[in-house]
């Protein structure tokens, strides 16, 4: 007997560790790749030059960032000739794209297989199994990413990069097999209707592939975390209908932010005589949630504040064809930021980001690229319809999803202004998107993101979905920092008022900030660092204060490329909390402190090791500025070069110090003691000290760079960390300009100083784009020596004639300049001169006027002899 329970324990284990029924590998090597159309893609006497790629790979990873306007929107062919391996009797094969953006056809040994899948960024299978041969197999893939009225995004702000830029995986079956080929690429669709602390019920339904005789049965283990079986249920299954199972376990552990725990539900297909035929895994993770719009979000019982960021998938000079460690990495990044919550945005994301939401406990939302207009006519709309489809049965059985959005910012193209046609179609879009969420899985919320005024889409009727989300940007694109506070009552005011029982969520908010630019006197959209700081800083106490906002994500948690951006890093959106390359800007550590229960403390500035100022005073040693420290503790101490400047209690997170840098390296120290335990970070700034009077004798003048018409300090990260410092008005002794005013943005609304221009021919644009115009002169008061004067000019969007003379120390050394005319516009100029000063007077460089306006971008002032 004893030996019969022995083998019965040891077939249930062989059976449980089947872990290649099914064959699943990535075909990502070794690719041809041809940028451009073929004609016929079967015919054997095409002349096409082919280049080795890898997956993931885009086309566009260059020109996205180039000068030039636009980027290739077309077709691209991916070829490989393979040998299928032989794994099964009667074996069944499919090819799996992750996404390939955005019309993708496949033909297998010049068969064309099933209809071109619509849509760039879901998932899909293809079943290639009646076109391949023994032998050599020849896969050729057609991508186009040209736009196309019919397919979704229409329009946004981010770039339609071509080509497989996900894994392209091949999967191979046994003839009875869990569907492969469904929509959505995905058969085990899993149900926790009712759980409890004490109770968790488990609904499962299983699409099934098999012949018509024959007895098989459908096997689902439950594993916990340690991958030990838990309860195992077996169902008989039935020709072509989908088999359902159901069963109950006690005491489950439960999945939320704080502990997310795992369980994993393995599913097999089994004959009659326990012979597993097909196996697949899939996460679950039991809890129960409710958004409540005046209390806000709760999990398992418990108020949880939702705070997060939004997430674009691309990477610098990689486009969007990015490796699943950059996607792990991006998600461990905002562990250790101590977010709770992740908008998928703008469209359904590579498989590892919802992998590690669920392992971190991100809560998560995810939606299609509905983005700033409808795709036109029914068909359109049909292949929306698909998308969604497609995103909810992929991605169903990811715990950390709770929503499913239907479109962000769809009024962008004001349907009122498009026609009674158009808005008819974009209103019954809306409508059928949502019900659409709801057929799929009513265990969700449905979800909306907009940006217009709640009143504008109330009376358009698309307030369809159960959550509403608002993109606002107070305090960058409209208004100042202190007007965000009550801005943001008022929003929410207003929509509970036309829903009161519709929860509200902050989906976007935030400011650009370009980690080259740094500035003591921040000003809205100056790009800096420091004022991107102040605004996440406003923001954040009034979401903490207010419970109607039940969820708020930070745009963006990464810079992104987007190829029509024209900020102070063109092409790149760089709202994001870390940059295209991921360093962490300020404002990452300011969330840090506030989300994480850790005891924390840090130098947020810390990456900004060059600085210079000018001394507090004449012969003086040193410049004082302010450091800003972020952390969790009750109080910090600040120690520069071994000499304490005392303790500070925190507020909001944040102390602020009057720090006295000297000239040279200066070490910074904090400390701060939590619960006997002793924290501490540290800084080296080389500080470059500027004399008060250029004729110092204990601080002699060497060099100086000024970033004219900007009160920030620009840093030049590709020419090792070179300073250029804020502008300021001449004063006797010292530098300066005299005359002239700022350029300021054309805009009315936006009224910021500078400009947003793609300046050509330098990689310092935020240099040109803030200029003097109108400057009389600038001054240097030197004493004698010989001196190279650099000036840094650009003519930027302006249809005026300007001419202008440039003289030093009475000397014409550039005549009748017209920038334009010479060099073009929007493009960046520098000229070098050599400047002898035979006197006391210093240098003065006057600009004269000939026609229309003087103007002066960047000044450089170096001592040769």
């Amino acid at each position: 007997m004893k030996k019969i329970v022995v083998f019965l324990l040891i077939a249930h284990f062989g059976t449980m560790c089947a872990q290649h029924v099914r064959h699943v590998e990535t075909i990502n090597d070794n690719w041809n790749f041809y940028k451009g159309s073929i004609e016929n893609p079967i015919s054997k006497k095409r002349s096409v030059k082919w280049e080795k790629v890898t997956l993931p790979h885009s086309w566009n990873t260059q020109d996205i960032l180039d000068d030039e306007d636009g980027y290739y929107r077309g077709d691209g062919w991916y070829q490989k000739t393979m040998v299928f391996p032989k794994i099964y009797e009667n074996q069944q094969i499919f090819l799996l794209f992750e996404a390939a953006n955005q019309v993708t056809t496949l033909y297998v040994n010049g068969k064309e297989i099933d209809e071109a899948h619509i849509g760039g960024y879901t998932s899909f299978t293809r079943d290639i199994t009646s076109a391949v041969k023994e032998g050599n197999n020849t896969i050729m893939i057609k991508v186009n990413n040209a736009h196309n009225d019919e397919i979704v995004p229409q329009a946004a702000d981010f770039s339609f990069y071509g080509g497989i830029y996900r894994d392209l995986q091949l999967i191979i079956t046994k003839p009875v097999h869990f569907e492969v080929a469904n929509l959505g690429a995905n058969a085990i669709f899993i149900k926790t209707p009712k759980v409890s602390e004490s109770l968790a019920e488990v609904s499962i339904q299983a699409k099934l592939k098999r012949p018509l005789k024959g007895r098989f049965y459908v096997q689902h283990t439950l594993l916990d975390a340690k991958r030990s079986s838990v309860k195992t249920i077996k169902t008989k299954t039935t020709f072509k209908e989908d088999v359902f199972s159901k069963f109950q376990i006690k005491s489950p552990n439960l999945w939320s932010p704080e502990n997310p725990y795992l369980y994993t539900l393995v599913s097999e297909v089994v004959d009659k005589n326990g012979l597993v035929l097909d196996r697949v895994e899939n996460p679950v993770g039991f809890r129960w949630f409710h958004f409540d719009a005046k209390k806000g979000f709760s999990i398992n019982g418990k108020q949880t504040k939702l705070i997060g960021t939004n997430r674009h998938q691309d990477f610098y000079g990689k486009a969007n064809a990015v490796s699943d460690e950059i996607h792990r990495n991006d998600m461990k990044l905002l562990k250790e930021m101590g977010i709770n919550f992740l908008r998928i945005a703008h469209y359904p994301q590579d498989p590892a980001i919802l992998e590690m939401c669920n392992k971190y406990g991100f809560v998560a939302t995810l939606e299609i690229p509905f983005v700033d207009k409808a795709a036109a006519n029914e068909k359109g709309k049909q292949n929306t319809v698909t998308m969604l489809k497609e995103a909810i049965r992929f991605h169903y059985n990811n715990p950390a999803i709770v929503a499913w959005n239907l479109g962000n910012e769809t009024t962008m193209k004001a349907p009122d202004k498009l026609g009674e046609k158009y808005t008819k179609h974009f209103v019954e879009t809306h409508k059928i998107l949502s019900e659409t969420i709801k057929k799929e899985d009513a265990t969700r919320y449905s979800y909306t993101v907009f940006f217009r005024e709640p009143a504008y889409q109330d009376k358009l009727g698309i307030r369809f979905t159960d959550i509403v989300g608002y993109n606002k940007y107070y305090g960058w694109y409209v208004q100042e920092l202190g007007d965000i506070d009550k801005n943001l009552r008022s929003l929410v005011e207003r929509s509970l008022a036309l829903d009161s029982d519709k929860p509200f969520i902050l989906s976007e908010y935030g400011g650009g900030a370009d980690p080259r630019i740094r500035s003591y006197n921040p000003t809205r959209f100056d790009f800096s660092v420091e004022y991107q700081f102040l605004l996440h800083k406003t923001y954040l106490k009034t979401i903490l204060d207010m419970p109607q906002i039940v969820g708020a994500n930070v745009w963006n948690f990464a810079d992104f490329q987007v190829e029509h951006r024209k900020d102070a890093v063109p092409h790149i959106n760089s709202k994001g909390l870390v940059s295209s390359t991921r360093k962490k800007k300020d404002a990452y550590y300011l969330y840090q402190a506030i989300l994480n229960k850790t005891p924390f403390i840090t130098i947020p500035s810390k990456a900004w090791e060059k600085r210079a100022g000018v001394a507090d005073e004449i012969n003086g040693k040193v410049a004082t500025q302010p450091i800003t420290l972020v952390g969790n503790t009750k109080d910090v101490e600040f120690i520069i070069n071994g000499v304490s400047l005392g303790k500070k209690d925190f507020d909001f997170a944040t102390a602020v110090y009057n720090v006295p840098f000297k000239n040279g390296i200066n070490l910074i120290e904090i400390l701060s003691t939590q619960e006997g335990k002793i924290l501490k970070d540290f800084a080296t700034i080389d500080f470059t000290l500027q004399p008060k009077n250029l004729k110092s004798k204990t601080n002699p003048f060497n060099e100086i760079a000024i970033n004219v018409g900007s009160t920030c300090y620009f840093i030049e990260e590709h020419n090792v960390s070179y300073l250029w410092m804020p502008d300021q008005e001449y004063k006797k002794g010292s530098f300066g300009y005299v005359g002239g005013e700022l350029l300021r943005h054309p805009s009315k609304r936006r009224n910021t100083i500078g400009t947003d221009v793609s300046v050509k021919g330098t990689e310092n644009d935020p240099i040109y784009q803030t200029q003097r115009v109108g400057i009389k002169q600038y001054k240097f008061d030197v004493s004698k020596g010989t001196y190279e004067l650099t000036l840094l000019l650009a003519e930027l969007k302006t249809r005026d004639s300007n001419y202008m003379n440039i003289t030093v120390n009475e000397k014409r050394v550039w005549s009748n300049i017209n920038l334009k005319k010479e060099y073009g516009a929007d493009r960046a100029v520098t000229k070098r001169f050599l400047i002898s000063v035979d006197d006391e007077n210093g240098i003065t460089i006057d600009f004269e006027v000939l026609e229309g306006s003087t103007r002066l971008s960047g000044v450089k002032l170096r001592k040769v002899y």
